[in-house]
Order: C-alpha cells, then structure tokens, then sequence
C-alpha cells in the first residue's frame, strides 16, 4: 500500500470498528460482569480482579513477539488469530465453574490483548499506510474512545435480559461475527515490509534488529515516561470517585466530573490528530505531560463542590486522551520508522506490567496512608517526573 497519497479508507474504517469491539468486550466488559460472577459463582471481587490484572501481565510478555510478527508482513494472520482466540476464550470463560480454569483463561486472554489493542493496529497501519499512519492512528483513537460509551450501557441492557453467560457469548459472537471478519478480509495479506528513504527521520540509521535501541538512553527515558503515565491512567480511574467523595464532593458531583474525561480525551485526540500543522508531535508530548502535571497541581486546591473540580477532570482527560497519540507516533521520529511493532512492544512490556500493578498499588498506599492524599501527591509527583523525563528524552534525541 502505497505510504503517500490518499487515505486507505477500507482499513483504517475497519481497524476503528474492531478496536472499539475489542476494548468494549475484552477491557470494559469485565468491570460490569464483576457483580454478577462474584453473585452467582461465589468468588471475591479480589480473586475476580486478580485474573483479569495477570492478562494484563501476559500481555506484555506477548507484546514483543506479535509486534515482530505484525513488522515482518503477518498483520492479517495476527489479528484476525488474536479476534479467534478472543471468541474461543470467551466461550470458555462463559462456560467455567472453576476457578482455575479462570484464571487460565485470563492469562490466555493477555495474547489475545496483545493481538487486538491499539499496538498491534498501529503496528498494522506503520507498516501498510507509511506516512499517513499517523492520521489513521488518529481516526482509530477517536472511534475506540467511544468504547465504554458503547459498551457499558448495552452490555448493561444484555445482562439484565440475558445473564452473564449469555453476554459473554455474544461477546464473542463479535469478536467472531466482526472482528475476524474485519481482519481477514481488510488486511493485507502477509508481504515483505516496505524499505523507508534512507532520509526518513531516525536517531539510528539501521534498525535491522530492534534490539539496538536498548543501548540509547532516550529510549529507557521514553519508557519511563510511558510507565509513569501508564500507572497514573490506569490506577486512578478505579479510584477516582473514591477521591472526589473523599474531599467532600456528592456523589452527583463525582460522577459529573468523571463523565467529563471521556468527552476531553476523544476532543483532544481530534485536535492533537488534525491540527499538526500548528505544533509539532515533539511540542504536543511536552503538553500531553505539561497538562497531567498541572491537573494535579490543581486537585489538592479545588474546594467541596467547586465547579474546579470539572477543570481536573478535563486536564485530566486531555492529557490522558493526547497520550495514546504520542505513544503511537513519537517513537519513528525519535528511534527510525524500520521495527515499529518490535520496538512498540518492547515499550509495551514494562508499561503493561506496571498498569496491571497500579490500581492494586493505589489501594494499598490509601490503606496505608489512611486518606487518598499520598494518591494524588504520588500522581503529581509522577506527572512532573514524566514531563521531566520526556524533556530530557528530546534533548538526547535531538538530531545534530
């Protein structure tokens, strides 16, 4: 496919469709069928969680053998095996009354993540789109962001009619019926990967093993950037209603305010994607960090029933919206544009390691504590850590 020209419509339509099933069936989902399982099978909200934080651990250790696989031409057989293996999982856990087997599923789960999320597609789309990659990155965040929208209210309505048997199943009925579909028939078939010009902008000039990234010093900056954000986003939100009751607000007013992160994260997606031409990506990551770190600068100071509290949760969500894009689209700039799904993966598996740790972790520290206070001053302290790191990571990536 060619890298330059008009946009490939039929793949990027079909990626955003897929990835919006595959958050809203394999990420969303769990959180409603918590209650439901723990009711019904007897097993602790803990032990439940559990599984479903060591997919996320099996997840990372998939990430860098499906990123080579995706670079080395086989896109269509990886996502369209990883939306198969989804289904037949999902049969699985539909049918379990063991709680081993559970557990067995979820780990087998982490592949299927690491075939379907959003590395995998933007791996798909570097190595067939070329440099309009990055506006099909773009469409794809803005449709998935719509993926709790979508899928929370309507496997709400198919619990309640059907049961949670019944839900899963056509769960993986999608993940059949659309998504492999989806995959096999828009993808292209396995295929040489395309050489980029030898003037394309990289910090290397070869990346024939991906490996050789390990030795710069901006790239274990870039990853501990990606860890500090990735445990702010995926340890606070389980959380965060608890802060804002914490501080006084109703429970009218927490809803409100996390209601409002969705919408920031999909608008500022947009803008980041297609207003390009007045920053730079570079500029946009300082202000992806620049943002977090000031939502957290203000949370201590927003007064009980302030309406300052609707200014957090739209820094909050800005930052965290703006933050897929740079993860997918920075690292060509700053390590070559050969590898990409190699070296996506090797800065997936510390980052999935940690996110699977954080709403444990974020727990433990309030229990400890005794308030959610140290929550929020280790979210600050980590989102000026994370724009520092990132700034030190463009000065050592600069090109002489």
């Amino acid at each position: 496919m060619s890298p330059s020209g008009s946009m490939p419509w039929r793949i990027v339509s079909a990626l955003s469709i897929t990835h919006l099933v595959s958050y809203g069936t394999l990420f969303y989902a769990f959180a409603l069928l918590i209650e439901p399982m723990e009711r019904d099978l007897g097993w602790s909200k803990t032990a439940l969680t559990a599984a479903f934080s060591l997919a996320l651990v099996s997840s990372a250790f998939f990430a860098l053998p499906v990123g080579r696989l995706i670079d080395r031409g086989y896109g269509r057989a990886v996502m369209t095996g990883g939306s198969v293996l989804a289904a037949l999982l999902l049969v699985l856990w539909a049918l379990t009354e063991s709680y081993p087997a559970f557990v067995l599923i979820w780990l087998a789960m982490g592949a299927a993540m690491s075939a379907l999320f959003y590395d995998a597609g933007f791996a798909v789309l570097a190595l067939n789109l070329g440099l309009l990659a990055r506006r099909g990155i773009t469409i794809i965040t803005l449709v998935a962001g719509f993926a709790s929208t979508v899928f929370i209210p309507l496997l709400h309505i198919l619990i309640e009619h059907y049961g949670w048997r019944g839900t899963i199943l056509a769960m993986a009925a999608l993940n059949i019926g659309i998504c492999a579909l989806l995959h096999a028939s828009s993808i292209p078939a396995a295929s040489k990967p395309p050489r980029h010009e030898s003037g394309s902008r990289a910090v290397l000039p070869s990346l024939s093993n991906p490996r050789c990234v390990l030795v710069l010093p901006a790239f274990w900056l870039f990853v501990v950037t990606n860890v500090l954000q990735g445990i702010i986003s995926t340890g606070l939100p389980i959380h965060l209603i608890p802060i804002f009751l914490e501080r006084g607000f109703s429970i009218d007013a927490a809803v409100a305010a996390y209601a409002v992160i969705g919408p920031a994260q999909v608008a500022a997606r947009f803008l980041t994607g297609f207003g390009e031409r007045a920053m730079s990506l570079r500029g946009i990551g300082v202000a992806t960090m620049a943002l977090s770190a000031l939502a957290f600068l203000l949370l201590p100071f927003v007064p009980a029933g302030s309406w300052l509290i609707l200014a957090f949760a739209g820094l909050y969500g800005a930052s965290n919206g703006m933050l897929t894009i740079v993860k997918a689209l920075l690292p060509p700039e700053l390590f070559g544009r050969e590898d990409y799904g190699a070296i996506q993966g090797m800065i997936a598996m510390p980052v999935r390691i940690a996110m699977a740790a954080a709403p444990f972790a974020f727990g433990a520290l309030w229990a400890w504590w005794g308030s959610y206070d140290a929550v929020v001053a280790l979210c600050l302290g980590m989102a000026l850590c994370s724009l520092a790191t990132f700034v030190l990571n463009l000065a050592l990536a600069k090109e002489p």
